[in-house]
């Protein structure tokens, strides 16, 4: 394929289209991305080195502003034979005589005349039709001038076997009958048994019976030629068949960063200590998203409150989101170039994977979702290499480790030595600035390398418009009864003059779907049943709500049921709160199920670490004041009073 540094030239990068623009030295031209127009100058020796290298492929026809073209791929014949090649040298004089008598194909009539010629120079005793050269300069032009368009179309065809038809049936079926079963039955009894019934049917004439013989060689080979996959599944079972033929590898592998996000939990090895209280917590869920094309840390979440939705909904919001305010409050080294929307996400079978809560949020965000097979760890193999390496970290305090038999290993909750907040730093800079260094073995490059050098050639990143939309659509939902009194979210009203335009133009009681983020339930999102528009609902209680996660609020509505039997008034709520936060106070406590009951109900995630850099406002509790009546109250909020400074001073008169 020939091209020239003409303005127009279009080279494709990955999914990047870049355009030339204008020549500005014999040796640098200016390049411009035809989506987002950015300029790139490059230099001509450089380009070329890249271009037979493979980095960069001509467009043709050229490209401009985005439109669709056909990628040519430079052909080569040199590794065809020399029959093959010496056809091809033919051909292509015949149709470079053309050429150089000035002879297009719509001139038929002066074909024969350049055929005369060229056969006499070449010496051809047995030169070709016209409408056959016609064919050969067609197929030339439409490959854009390649030459191994003009090798015969015969070449590479496989001939078929020699094995007469009912000899060639009768293989094929004794090898399903005997060979593919679950007997597994060995190849020695199949070749008998083929043999055994080939006498048979010489012996009825339908067989030579010199033709009535096979080796087992040649069942060998017939067994061969069948899908491995099948050979196994019909002799061992399908699982095992999955086992030895797995492959990551598939048409749809992805190719470019973001492509396909690789999510999973695991429980951390390791036991961490509450940073106030020094309790030990427990084992935290480790929740995170891997680049499945470059193996990069995208994001992710660590809480204590098991793999479920809230946990899906925080390395979502972590994947997306930027994090250089992040990596700043780590200390890290090196930026996390992850960010932006994933097109998919490669997911195991998890019940939470399937919620209508998560698939309704991969829908708005605009993300496709992929299940791996049952028990095919080798489906996401970065996310789980990842969770492998885990368990090389030199934190020894607190480490939880394997029984084996004569072995004492200490209690992990005497010897836990790490607080939550330094683990989530700790997890922030191995993300960062240590697992993305390692050189892969395989690819011989490092996370780091290749998620730069594939945002290079891919479209720019996709983002929501601000944080609330973010955290609107990562959000839990369900359908709620709308009423006089607001919004009733498991027990907590919500809802005030917001929603009265909404009550008039629908009825004084409807339901519609309400949305709260799992991290913070102070609010709540109410959608209007007609326009669809979003309504920001404040909590009533909010003295209760200020901080508070929607999992740790299903832990005091249990606890209210077994421990205190009330039915939610809200000074119940708050007596309920006191005496569940002065349980997890005692440090008496000893057992681990205590223990993971105090790290539930403590609400720490990785995500509130972070939060920490802008503590909430705190909120003034309302007392009651009486009017003058005596009988109705009104509700202020209770501030400090201010008071004046003076100084006694003492004379001697």
């Amino acid at each position: 394929m020939r091209f020239s540094f003409v303005a127009g030239l279009a080279l494709r990068h990955g999914t990047r289209t870049i355009e030339l623009v204008r020549e500005l030295s014999d040796d640098e031209y200016q390049f411009e991305d035809v989506e987002t127009r950015r300029p790139q100058t490059l230099r001509k020796y450089q380009l070329l080195k890249d271009i037979e290298a493979g980095k960069y492929s001509v467009v043709f026809p050229a490209l401009a502003k985005g439109a669709s073209g056909t990628v040519i791929d430079a052909y080569e014949s040199s590794s065809l034979p020399e029959h093959v090649q010496t056809e091809i040298d033919r051909r292509y004089a015949y149709v470079m005589g053309m050429a150089k008598l000035g002879i297009t194909r719509g001139n038929r009539k002066l074909v024969p005349k350049a055929i005369e010629r060229v056969a006499a120079f070449i010496k051809d005793k047995k030169p070709p039709a016209p409408s056959t050269v016609l064919a050969w300069a067609r197929r030339y032009e439409n490959s854009n001038k390649s030459a191994r368009a003009l090798a015969s179309r015969n070449y590479g065809r496989r001939s078929p076997k020699r094995m007469h038809s009912v000899m060639h049936a009768l293989i094929l079926e004794k090898i399903r009958a005997e060979y593919l079963t679950e007997d597994r039955k060995s190849l020695e009894h199949t070749s008998i048994v083929i043999n055994a019934e080939a006498r048979k049917l010489a012996a009825q004439g339908k067989l030579d019976i010199d033709q009535a013989k096979v080796s087992k060689s040649t069942v060998a080979r017939y067994v061969q030629d069948l899908d491995r996959y099948e050979v196994i599944a019909r002799r061992y079972g399908l699982a095992r068949a999955r086992m030895l033929c797995r492959t990551p590898m598939r048409d749809d592998y992805p190719q470019y960063p973001f492509e396909r996000v690789e999510v999973d939990h695991t429980p951390f090895d390791w036991v961490v200590i509450c940073d106030r209280t020094g309790i030990p917590l427990g084992r935290p869920l480790l929740t995170a998203a891997i680049c499945a094309t470059t193996g990069y840390p995208a994001g992710m979440y660590l809480s204590f409150y098991g793999p479920g939705v809230t946990s899906i909904s925080g390395v979502l919001r972590a994947t997306i989101q930027l994090k250089d305010e992040v990596c700043r409050i780590a200390g890290t080294k090196q930026r996390w170039l992850a960010a932006g929307i994933p097109d998919g996400l490669q997911l195991d079978n998890g019940l939470e994977f399937h919620a209508m809560a998560f698939r309704r949020m991969a829908r708005d965000i605009g993300m496709d979702l992929y299940y791996s097979r049952v028990r095919t760890p080798w489906s996401k193999p970065h996310i789980e290499r990842f969770m492998a390496d885990l368990g090389f970290l030199t934190l020894s305090g607190g480490r939880i480790r394997k029984r084996l038999a004569n072995v004492i290993d200490a209690d992990p909750r005497t010897t836990a030595t790490i607080t939550f907040s330094n683990l989530v730093i700790g997890l922030i800079r191995y993300m960062v600035d240590v697992y993305p260094m390692r050189i892969n073995d395989r690819k011989l490059a490092r996370p780091y390398d290749l998620m730069l050098e594939g945002i290079e050639r891919c479209p720019p990143a996709n983002y929501l418009a601000d944080s609330n939309l973010l955290r609107l659509t990562t959000a839990l939902s369900k359908k709620l009864t709308v009423n006089q009194g607001g919004v009733e979210l498991h027990g907590t009203p919500y809802g005030g003059a917001e929603l009265l335009p909404m009550r008039k133009a629908i009825g004084k009681s409807f339901k519609t779907e309400v949305r709260w983020d799992p991290d913070d339930i102070n609010q709540i999102w109410v959608q209007h049943p007609i326009t669809s528009d979003w309504v920001v609902c404040a909590s009533r209680w909010p003295q209760y709500t200020a901080g508070l996660s929607w999992n740790q609020h299903l832990l005091i509505r249990k606890f209210m049921r077994q421990e205190l039997k009330l039915k939610g008034a809200e000074e119940d709520y708050r007596r309920a709160y006191i005496a569940l936060h002065e349980f997890w106070m005692d440090v008496s406590q000893k057992s681990s199920a205590d223990a993971k009951l105090a790290a539930r109900f403590s609400g720490v995630t990785s995500a509130r670490v972070f939060n920490q850099a802008q503590p909430p406002t705190p909120v003034p509790l309302p007392i009651p004041i009486p009017s003058d009546d005596g009988n109705a109250a009104t509700v202020v909020p209770r501030t400090p009073p201010e008071f004046d400074a003076f100084i006694f001073e003492l004379t001697n008169g």
